[in-house]
């Protein structure tokens, strides 16, 4: 029997949005304390256990894999590793050339390619999407159907509001961090009040890993 293939909403997208970031933000905690024996902040917003990279991810995923839910493993995990290589690629170059801001870099290991993405995690990605598609999704979808419609639409709402500006204001935010690194002024209000909230100091200890990309004058 052929499995259906079921338009996604943009509740669902909210929702998607919000379990891949934290997720994300959760896998990477432990990784990193599994790894270096330390535990540091991996948050990837100003507010909240949220990685916007993975959120942005799942929804790319799930949009483009839903369309192969049929399809044999080995063809899905394929599509998977092309998809979310391609993904973490250009997610990588958009932070650097819009935020002036790098938060990973793989130029230390062999088998990587502009230091942007990694082989071994590009197999990962496979497995990842596979999952994603085959089982957390359908988990997802059976979750949503037992909530009351009006308290979801309300709670999603309050949810997609608050992720807006949260989003907004980190973007802002990692923006001025770098421009302050280049020596380039606030030329607005905005800017002015975002260099009052969020200086170099309190950027350093929310994201310990992002680093400027300085411009060469």
């Amino acid at each position: 029997m052929k499995a259906k293939k079921e338009k996604i909403s943009f509740l669902e997208l909210v929702w998607l949005f919000v379990i891949g970031c934290f997720i994300g933000f959760v896998l990477e905690t432990i990784f990193h304390f599994l790894k270096n024996g330390e535990w540091i902040n991996k948050q990837g917003l100003l507010y909240g256990p949220f990685k916007p990279i993975y959120g942005f991810g799942l929804i790319f995923i799930i949009l483009i894999m839903n369309n192969f839910r049929e399809k044999k493993f080995w063809q899905k995990f394929l599509i998977g590793v092309i998809l979310g290589s391609a993904f973490e690629y250009f997610g990588s170059v958009f932070q650097e050339y819009v935020f002036g801001t790098s938060t990973w870099n793989y130029s230390h290991f062999n088998l990587n390619v502009g230091g942007r993405i990694y082989l071994p995690y590009c197999l990962a990605w496979g497995f990842i999407s596979v999952f994603c598609v085959d089982i957390l999704y359908p988990w997802f979808q059976k979750g949503i159907a037992n909530i009351n419609k009006n308290v979801y639409r309300i709670t999603t709402c309050i949810i997609a509001i608050f992720m807006i500006i949260n989003v907004s204001l980190t973007a802002l935010a990692s923006i001025r961090y770098s421009d302050r690194a280049n020596n380039d002024n606030a030329i607005n209000t905005v800017f002015k009040v975002i260099d009052k909230w969020y200086p170099d100091e309190y950027m350093q200890i929310k994201f310990p890993k992002m680093k400027v990309i300085k411009e060469k004058n």
